[in-house]
């Protein structure tokens, strides 16, 4: 798997994957062996979220995942910039993470240094190689490709003693996420990401 910071819009090919994170607007990666391929993207606002999600989606991009720091505001922006023309989920916190979930974002807000683990599904990845971290401010994100679901709760266990968060992206079964929640012992919050339905307006005419 390669990560490159200087990926032309060109390349973006039918079948691709977009993850558009909460942040400062930064260089885009790109990651992924064989075609199976995923952005990496940053934006500071819905608005700015809708018009980066519209661009890959022009270029065939067919699904587009929100980080848990977003929300149905920024879903809903997203949904209706893409117009049917994308799945578009966003990671939520189930019930046993919503206390260590707010205690996150709270130390978040006050800008304490914290590392955060996303995990996201990506066929012929090699989880010992295929990662790559980013830095923002005091905080740190470790990126990791797994090949299916069922891989995730072993790189969840190697990161669960030096993490705050762990957020999961593509498609995970419940017992998938289960597992992971059960590797970290439930002390980190584990957010993954829903398709909730589109609106009316977000859907492609008939």
């Amino acid at each position: 798997m390669t990560a490159s910071p200087h990926e032309s819009m060109e390349d973006t090919m039918p079948g691709e994957k977009a993850i558009i994170f909460r942040s400062d607007p930064s260089e885009p990666l790109r990651t992924g062996p064989d075609g199976a391929v995923t952005h990496v993207l940053t934006a500071p606002t819905p608005a700015a979220a809708a018009a980066l999600a519209a661009k890959y989606v022009e270029r065939g991009v067919d699904t587009v995942e929100l980080c848990g720091a977003t929300g149905y505001p920024w879903a809903a922006a997203v949904q209706a910039a893409v117009g049917g023309r994308a799945r578009v989920g966003t990671v939520l916190f189930g019930f046993e993470s919503l206390l260590d979930v707010a205690d996150y974002k709270r130390r978040a807000s006050a800008g304490e240094a914290l590392r955060e683990l996303f995990l996201y599904v990506q066929p012929g990845a090699d989880p010992a190689v295929d990662r790559f971290v980013r830095s923002e401010g005091a905080s740190t994100s470790q990126f990791v490709a797994v090949p299916e679901a069922a891989a995730g709760a072993a790189v969840a266990a190697e990161f669960a003693d030096g993490i705050q968060l762990i957020e999961l992206y593509g498609a995970w079964e419940a017992g998938d996420v289960a597992a992971v929640i059960e590797a970290v012992g439930e002390r980190v919050p584990v957010g993954v990401v829903s398709y909730p339905t589109p609106s009316p307006a977000a859907r492609p005419a008939a």
